[in-house]
C-alpha cells in the first residue's frame, strides 16, 4: 500500500500536544509512522477501530494559528508501542493498570468489594498524584466523605436509591465485564461495563463506560478522554434533583484542597467556590501544591454531553463534579427542578476531556486545550 498523504489545518487556534484522527482504509490495530514534512520528524501513529471504521489517530506536536501542514504516513515503517505509547493491562487484583511510556498513570479498580469503580492513583507527569488516597491509606491527608474516591461516577437519587455514598442501604455499581483492553503508540483503550443497582440487587442502569488514556507527549500536562452511556435497563429511572453527585467526579490531593493553598477556576473566569459552585461551566480546573510543586486536573465537557454545560458541585474542601441535574439545587428554588425521566431502554450520554497538568488553569492554558477537544484541526486525506 503506498504511503498516504495527510493534510492538517489548524483553524483560529494554536494547537500544542493535540490528538487528532482521520478515517483511513488501513488495518485496525496496526501503529505505524507519520512524517511531518516541514520538519522530517517522525512520530507515532496508530489505526484504531471506531463503530466500523478505521481512524489513524497521531498527536499534533505545534501548530501555529491558521497554519496549514501535510504529513505522509507510510504502512511500512512500524511502531515499538512496547518502548512508548500507552500500556493497558490487567492485574489478579481486579486493577486495570494504565500506563504511558513504562510509568504508571492511573488504575481503574473494580473489584466485586467495592460499592462503585474509581481510578486511582491520577499521575501528573512527574508522577506526583493530583487525587485523594482512599480514607485512612496516606498519612496527613483528609479523612471526610469517605465515599470520594479519586475519579470516580456515582449519583445521589436514582429512582429514590442513593449510588453517591456509601452509607447504609447504598446503591452500587458493580462491574460485569470488558470488552475493550487495548494498548498502542499514541493511545491505550478500556471499555467497562457494569450495573446500577440498588440495595436489594435490582439493576436500574446498564453502564458503558471508555477510557482513552494518550501519550500526547508533552512534559506539561496528560490527557485521557472518559465516553459514559447509561441505559435505563427494566424501567423508567428518575435521576431527582440534588447536588449529591457526579457523572465525573474528583476528589484532588488534600494539599491542593482551595480552602489551603489550593484554587478552584471554572471557563466562564469563576475563581473559588463561590463563584463556581452551582455555576454552569464548559470546564472546570482544580489546582495547587502536590509534592512541592504546582499541579492541577482540569474536567472538560464536550458539548453533546447531556444538558451541557453542566452544574458544578465543586467545594473548597477538595471536591469536583459534573451535575445536570440539580438545577433546583444550586439555585435555590423550589419552582426550578433539574430531575429527568429516562425512558426504558433509552440512553443518557456524557464525555469528557481530563487534562492532568502542571501549574493551574493559567499556566496549562486549559482554555486552549479545551477547544483542541471540541474543535480539533481538520484533517483531510489528499491521496
Amino acid at each position: 500500500m503506498p504511503a498516504l498523504r495527510l493534510l492538517v489545518t489548524a483553524g483560529p487556534h494554536v494547537r500544542h500536544a493535540c490528538p487528532v484522527s482521520v478515517p483511513v482504509d488501513l488495518p485496525a490495530g496496526t501503529n505505524v509512522g507519520i512524517t511531518d514534512i516541514i520538519s522530517g520528524r517522525t512520530m507515532p501513529g496508530q489505526c484504531v477501530s471506531e463503530n466500523g471504521t478505521t481512524c489513524f489517530h497521531w498527536v499534533i506536536e505545534h501548530l501555529a494559528q491558521n497554519e496549514i501542514r501535510e504529513y505522509v504516513v507510510n504502512p511500512k515503517v512500524t511502531w515499538d508501542n512496547t518502548l512508548q505509547g500507552v500500556m493497558v493491562k490487567d492485574t489478579p487484583d481486579n486493577r486495570v493498570d494504565i500506563a504511558i511510556v513504562n510509568r504508571l498513570f492511573t488504575a481503574y479498580h473494580y473489584g466485586s468489594e467495592l460499592a462503585r469503580p474509581y481510578c486511582y492513583p491520577v499521575n501528573d507527569p512527574y508522577r506526583s498524584c493530583v487525587t485523594r488516597a482512599n480514607v485512612g491509606e496516606k498519612p496527613g491527608e483528609t479523612t471526610d466523605h469517605e465515599h470520594h474516591r479519586s475519579l470516580w461516577t456515582s449519583y445521589g437519587e436514582v429512582n429514590g436509591t442513593n449510588n453517591w455514598d456509601e452509607l447504609e442501604g447504598h446503591g452500587r455499581t458493580v462491574h460485569r465485564s470488558f470488552d475493550l483492553m487495548e494498548s498502542g503508540s499514541v493511545l491505550g483503550r478500556l471499555r467497562a461495563h457494569s450495573d446500577w443497582e440498588t440495595a436489594e440487587g435490582e439493576v436500574l442502569l446498564h453502564e458503558t463506560r471508555e477510557f482513552r488514556v494518550y501519550d500526547n507527549r508533552d512534559d506539561l500536562a496528560q490527557i485521557f478522554d472518559v465516553i459514559l452511556e447509561l441505559e435505563a435497563a427494566s424501567g423508567d429511572v428518575n435521576f431527582g434533583d440534588t447536588k449529591e453527585g457526579g457523572f465525573l467526579s474528583v476528589r484532588v490531593a488534600s494539599t491542593m484542597d482551595a480552602s489551603g493553598d489550593g484554587q478552584i477556576e471554572n471557563g466562564y473566569g469563576g475563581i473559588g467556590e463561590f463563584e463556581c459552585w452551582g455555576k454552569r461551566s464548559c470546564w472546570c480546573d482544580y489546582s495547587g501544591p502536590v509534592d512541592g510543586r504546582c499541579s492541577g486536573i482540569a474536567v472538560m465537557e464536550h458539548p453533546d454531553t447531556f444538558r451541557s454545560p453542566t452544574y458544578w458541585h465543586v467545594r473548597d474542601y477538595g471536591l469536583m463534579s459534573t451535575n445536570p441535574f440539580g438545577a433546583g439545587t444550586f439555585q435555590n428554588d423550589p419552582n426550578i427542578s433539574g430531575a429527568y425521566t429516562l425512558p426504558q431502554g433509552e440512553r443518557l450520554h456524557f464525555a469528557y476531556r481530563i487534562m492532568v497538568h502542571l501549574g493551574d488553569a493559567w499556566d496549562a492554558n486549559v482554555a486552549k486545550a479545551y477547544h483542541g477537544y471540541i474543535n480539533p484541526p481538520k484533517v483531510e486525506v489528499i491521496d
